[in-house]
């Protein structure tokens, strides 16, 4: 017994020796991150702040808080990383005001022996108005397996505490996928939002009001479609429907169209795309007129490719929600500033396990009123509940 024991002991030792060997023989690079204040938030000085590194690849997560002088110094295993930083800024003259700030870059490849990185902040402020509540995309499958597409619907939601209206407000999927990176010339992202899909609640300015706390529904078809398929959904109560492309619109006269700004809302199944609302100014022509976007890029082929959409400016935006699948995410498109993470239904491309889910916003809080205040970071990843049941659905 006694010798057994030992060996035991002897093997235990062994391992424990071994397992250090191994985490001191893999390689570290030493990351010196920089936090930049712009000229824009000039009078300001860093107050605190955590960063957060995420390596792509592996989903390996480490932060730090361990900021002096707007730097950090972190040693991070090789890879391909997303860094975020979110802290907050103090006034440097006059009253003291202190806000909130965010850092984002992608796609940061760490490896050698050292190397620098710089994040340049930005004003973080969560606005308190119409959010997106649910993005129903995936569309659902009958019993005999055919999928079933005319079922999608968004919720749109009235996070604040005063009655808002819904007049003019659009929804827009983007051009650009998530699962493909592109350098776009000219890169007008930091900007404004390119989309050849845009839809628009029509109204007189106070045709359309919400409630605090109410939500409206857009539908695909405004119909019953459980008539067709068992596994689906009534929206014959929507409150609005898209105008889709002929061959499969079926228009309930019961329920309000919206207008097509440009192209046609069919939202992407597999949630390639990203999606934004905001509120248009002015007309509609002088959108057509003094938006387009005219861009290349370089294609598959290696060739450039030079085509037309149209840019809606950050500064109408009120909400974005990007979408993606983790096993072809490549990048956000939007800016951080609208946007800094997404959320999913399906883990893989064309994941069979996405049909019938949907993308619903978390709740923050319940106010002693009962409204409920649903939570908006700009950061899908954290905001959202992706392959959630469709809360329509029975």
């Amino acid at each position: 017994m006694k010798n057994v024991k030992m060996i035991m002991s002897t093997l235990l030792a062994l391992t424990v020796l071994l397992n250090a060997c191994k985490k001191s023989d893999i390689p570290q690079t030493t990351l010196t991150v920089s936090i930049v204040i712009p000229k824009t938030l000039e009078g300001f000085t860093l107050k605190s702040g955590l960063v957060t590194f995420k390596e792509v690849n592996s989903g390996r997560v480490s932060t730090s808080s361990a900021i002096s002088n707007n730097t950090l110094v972190a040693a991070l295993q090789s890879g391909s990383y997303n860094i975020v930083f979110e802290g907050e800024i103090e006034s440097t003259t006059g009253e003291k005001v202190i806000s909130k700030v965010r850092a984002v870059k992608d796609g940061v490849i760490v490896n050698g022996t050292n190397l620098s990185t710089e994040l340049s902040v930005f004003l973080y402020k969560p606005q308190e108005g119409f959010v997106i509540k649910e993005i129903f995309y995936t569309g659902t499958v009958t019993k005999e397996g055919k999928t079933y597409n005319g079922d999608k619907y968004f919720i749109i939601y009235n996070n604040s505490e005063n009655v808002l209206y819904a007049d003019s407000l659009m929804i827009a999927e983007s051009e650009f996928l998530t699962t493909t990176k592109r350098a776009y010339t000219p890169d007008v992202m930091a900007t404004d939002f390119t989309s050849k899909s845009i839809v628009m609640i029509p109204g007189t300015g106070k045709t359309y009001p919400v409630q605090p706390g109410a939500s409206i529904t857009i539908a695909n078809n405004a119909m019953n479609h459980l008539v067709y398929n068992d596994l689906s959904v009534d929206l014959r109560n929507a409150d609005f429907e898209l105008t889709l492309l002929s061959s499969i619109n079926v228009d309930n006269p019961q329920v309000q169209d919206l207008d097509n700004i440009a192209g046609y809302m069919t939202m992407h199944n597999r949630g390639f795309k990203s999606y934004v609302i905001a509120k248009m100014k002015g007309t509609k022509d002088n959108f057509l007129t003094k938006q387009v976007y005219n861009f290349d890029y370089v294609n598959s082929a290696g060739k450039i490719t030079t085509t037309t959409a149209y840019k809606i400016p950050n500064s109408w935006i009120l909400d974005a929600v990007n979408l993606s699948v983790a096993s072809e995410f490549n990048w956000i498109v939007t800016s951080p500033v609208l946007d800094m993470g997404w959320t999913y239904c399906g883990k893989v491309d064309s994941d069979a396990t996405r049909y019938g889910k949907s993308v619903i916003r978390k709740v923050a809080k319940t106010e002693t009123n009962g409204r409920v205040v649903l939570k908006d970071t700009n950061n899908s990843a954290d905001d959202f509940i992706p392959e959630s049941k469709p809360s329509l659905f029975k």
